[in-house]
């Protein structure tokens, strides 16, 4: 198993290096990876794009944007992708950049949408096309977003019934929850796992740990420390892909990979790894994700992109991402998009 969680790691350093791409910043000078190119072919216009997200090291962001960049590069245009590691003055300085060289498009997934508001309105005011992911911002174009607490409440409605299925007021569910509290949207997802759990399984669990995870190598550490000090955790909630992967991995180690029927982990974004697990029998046993794979959430967000530096006019600033549950009955379906 350990040498199985390496390849994972291996995987996640192969795609940030792909995305890194042309150019790669000291660290320090930017605080992550960045990615610029232009190429040939695509339609006869060239746009300029500016991409700056919280991390390229969780799966879903390393997935998806491995797909944009495909797109970009397909299409000719100028494009540069950067990833802040969630510190909200080195997106500033970022977006300021993209400003400066006068991109036709900012997509910004903020690390503090509080921080970011002024400076999007600099980049409006400069005639700057901005696409706010995940959080619904004033200063934008458009706004990409989820309703998180809906998404929490679906992930915690999955688990919930796994709970009723397996467990009792007389043999509770121990239930870990992966969060990132730090990030609102984050916070919200929780907030939703929380009440549905409470709604749907009331007196048939408990909550023993709730820990932060964007990453699986977090979540792998922090799951085994979970069970050390609660040794019959079999169930996990995660805000998203990392907690879900490095959960998994805790759980097939621990159990030779011999996973019991009363065992689960229920995420978000349904990355091809997660997929996988859930294909093969491992202890993930629903992930909540939005388009279906990493390459329709890619093409949906490159079409916004090219939409939106053509000159469309949405009719509504806030554009809401639908949800998909993606279990044993369907996996096979989308991790098929995947080959």
């Amino acid at each position: 198993m350990l040498k199985r969680f390496m390849a994972v790691l291996l995987l996640g350093v192969l795609l940030t290096t792909t995305l890194a791409g042309c150019t790669t910043k000291e660290p320090g000078s930017t605080g992550g990876q960045e990615t610029s190119g232009t190429e040939t072919g695509g339609s006869d216009k060239t746009f300029k794009v500016g991409v700056t997200i919280q991390s390229l090291e969780n799966a879903y962001w390393a997935g998806v944007f491995g797909e944009v960049e495909t797109l970009m590069k397909g299409k000719g245009w100028d494009y540069t992708i950067l990833a802040c590691n969630d510190n909200s003055a080195t997106q500033i300085q970022q977006i300021e950049n993209f400003v400066t060289n006068q991109v036709d498009l900012i997509m910004v997934h903020p690390s503090d949408p509080n921080a970011i508001e002024d400076y999007l309105k600099k980049a409006m005011d400069a005639g700057i096309k901005v696409m706010v992911w995940d959080d619904a911002m004033q200063n934008s174009t458009i706004n990409w977003i989820l309703d998180n607490t809906k998404l929490g409440y679906t992930i915690g409605t999955e688990a919930a019934n796994f709970v009723n299925e397996h467990y009792s007021a007389d043999n509770k569910a121990k239930i870990a929850i992966m969060n990132y509290p730090q990030t609102p949207i984050l916070l919200e997802r929780e907030t939703g796992i929380l009440a549905a759990l409470e709604e749907i399984a009331s007196g048939n669990y408990e909550v023993v740990a709730q820990q932060p995870a964007l990453d699986a190598a977090t979540a792998l550490t922090n799951m085994e420390t979970i069970m050390q000090a609660n040794p019959d955790t079999k169930i996990v909630c995660s805000i998203g892909a990392g907690g879900d992967i490095g959960a998994n991995e805790a759980f097939m180690t621990k159990t030779g990979g011999n996973i019991p029927a009363d065992m689960g982990i229920f995420s978000a974004d349904a990355t091809q790894q997660q997929l996988e697990a859930i294909v093969a029998g491992q202890a993930t046993r629903a992930s909540v994700g939005f388009e279906g794979s990493n390459k329709k959430t890619a093409e949906a967000v490159v079409d916004l992109y090219e939409r939106l530096m053509e000159g469309e006019a949405f009719p509504e600033q806030n554009i809401v991402r639908p949800l998909l549950v993606i279990d044993a009955s369907n996996a096979e379906e989308y991790l098929a998009d995947y080959k």
